[in-house]
């Protein structure tokens, strides 16, 4: 029963299981790392249209630019890196869903709010049907991730320590 093939057969189906939860770590950071790229893009977008509300003249608006774009490159790669960290670590404690949740839910709202703040700050005209349905999209997925983020925690935690949910703070 016990043969060299079936002993390499179960070696293999245990390295492929310690190997699929950083695969996908991996695959959920690249994806985090892209919308925090396209999220770079939106805040300058949104730096851009909150600068020409106050009427700021070319060359301050020019070198103003140029500096929030590179605090903006900063916060990205801070970004990157602690999502890293962040979805790495939460392998270990079975929470790699409630960390990518958490992180992507606030990007999709932060899409939502850098997409709705120029309509109500300017009145933008060129807002149509499909800016609505993306901005309604971004709302809607950012609270469904960070409901399902809270509410996996929450979860987990009334496992753990049953007598939790039932006291008063």
């Amino acid at each position: 029963m016990n043969s060299p093939k079936s002993k390499r057969v179960t070696t293999l189906v245990k390295l492929i299981k310690q190997i699929i939860p950083f695969l996908l770590c991996y695959l959920l950071w690249v994806i985090t790392a892209a919308l925090a790229f396209l999220n770079l893009l939106v805040a300058r977008r949104l730096f851009l249209v909150i600068l020409s509300v106050f009427s700021v003249s070319s060359w301050s608006a020019t070198a103003i630019d140029k500096v929030s774009f590179i605090f903006l490159g900063v916060v990205w790669l801070a970004l990157v890196v602690f999502s890293e960290y962040y979805y790495r670590s939460g392998i270990s404690k079975n929470k790699l869903w409630k960390n990518f949740s958490l992180v992507t839910g606030i990007q999709l709202l932060f899409f939502f709010t850098a997409r709705i703040t120029p309509l109500l700050i300017v009145g933008e005209r060129r807002f149509t049907w499909v800016n609505y349905l993306l901005a309604a999209g971004e709302l809607g997925g950012g609270i469904v991730l960070l409901i399902t983020a809270f509410h996996s925690s929450s979860y987990r935690s009334a496992i753990h320590n049953p007598g939790r949910r039932n006291k008063i703070a």
